[in-house]
């Protein structure tokens, strides 16, 4: 977040698809797994091309963006906590999930020299983290 007064300078993403659906890519299925028995996930991508907008706003504008990033990241759940059932039958929805810890890793290099490198995943602090199964709609029975 940029705080108050600040301007934004820099905002990675994918931009927006012809269709309108904003922030999205085809991921190989390989950069996901999950383990419903273990009550753990990752999720992990290397080397993802983005945009590199000025703002969020010039982003979802569909204004072009100023230049090209190559983003990596490297993030986990591992539950902790105890399950929780979560149903609403008239919105067709039911879910289980556990508190967990979570950590992650992110780093950026773009095309105009810049780079970013968060912290190592095992410095991550977890302020809060739920891992769960859900169905909705169509799923929902």
């Amino acid at each position: 977040m940029v705080a108050p007064g600040v301007p934004q300078i820099h905002d990675y993403n994918p931009g927006v698809a012809a269709n309108g659906v904003f922030w999205t890519i085809r991921i190989p299925d390989s950069a996901v797994r999950a383990d419903p028995g273990a009550s753990s996930a990752r999720y992990a991508l290397d080397d993802v091309p983005l945009g590199d907008y000025v703002s969020v706003w010039a982003a979802l504008a569909g204004q072009p963006p100023t230049g090209t990033v190559r983003a990596s990241f490297d993030a986990s759940w591992k539950a902790t906590g105890k399950p929780l059932k979560v149903s609403d039958a008239s919105n067709k929805f039911t879910g289980v999930y556990r508190v967990a810890e979570s950590t992650i890793e992110w780093k950026a290099s773009g095309s105009e020299g810049f780079s970013y490198q968060s912290d190592p995943a095992r410095t991550s602090k977890t302020t809060f983290s739920a891992i769960g199964r859900e169905r909705n709609g169509m799923f929902f029975r």
